[in-house]
């Protein structure tokens, strides 16, 4: 009887060490979070670039020692100058997101329910509930569980947030992505073991 116990326990504690699921988990996203995951991918592909800021700054140092050492009317270019680059950077930091903000706007996101994911040594496993229409001489339709599993070789790039875990992919011709909330992140559903497949199939991760 001891014995038995003891492989009881350690059948146990090799469960909770394994680094894969043994069960798919609820995979539910608020539209919420998707805006906020679009926002944030918005912004990385969108940022002011190193050069355009050496030029502001070039400009506004240039404007501000001509106003030192120009008098008269003359120096009315340097505040032409400054003005210009202030309305540059409204539109370039705020009018603009405020623009994609809009557009984005356009194209209502739902929440995300009823999909269980799950993390395999091969890959991603995804699970949804799918309804088959009644046929002749069935009097309803069937419920049953689709399955699709994306591997990971099949991942083309993702991201590595404060926030979230965002991963692309192309399956038989077809392109998805997994968006990952930090709240998953759970024994159940570690993002040690996604991170250690990535890095080893895709690589290092891309930064926002």
């Amino acid at each position: 009887m001891p014995s038995i116990i003891l492989l009881f326990y350690e059948l146990i504690m090799a469960s909770s060490n394994y680094g894969y699921t043994l069960q798919t988990v609820p995979y539910e996203i608020s539209a919420e979070e998707q805006r906020r995951a679009q926002l944030l991918m918005w912004r990385s592909t969108n940022k002011v670039r190193p050069r355009t800021w050496a030029i502001v700054a070039a400009v506004v140092v240039l404007s501000i020692l001509g106003l030192i050492f120009i008098k008269n009317y003359s120096n009315i270019i340097c505040w032409v100058a400054l003005v210009c680059v202030a309305i540059f950077l409204v539109l370039r930091l705020y009018v603009w997101e405020w623009y994609a903000k809009r557009k984005m706007a356009e194209f209502p996101a739902q929440d995300i329910k009823g999909i269980k994911l799950g993390i395999q040594p091969h890959g991603m496993v995804m699970q949804q509930q799918m309804n088959i229409p009644a046929q002749r001489g069935m009097q309803q339709s069937i419920s049953q569980p689709g399955v699709m599993n994306v591997g990971w070789k099949e991942i083309s790039e993702w991201y590595d947030s404060a926030e979230f875990l965002l991963m692309t992919f192309k399956v038989k011709g077809q392109d998805g992505s997994f968006f990952l909330p930090k709240r998953m992140d759970t024994k159940q559903f570690s993002f040690e073991t996604i991170r250690k497949h990535l890095n080893e199939s895709v690589g290092p991760a891309k930064k926002f």
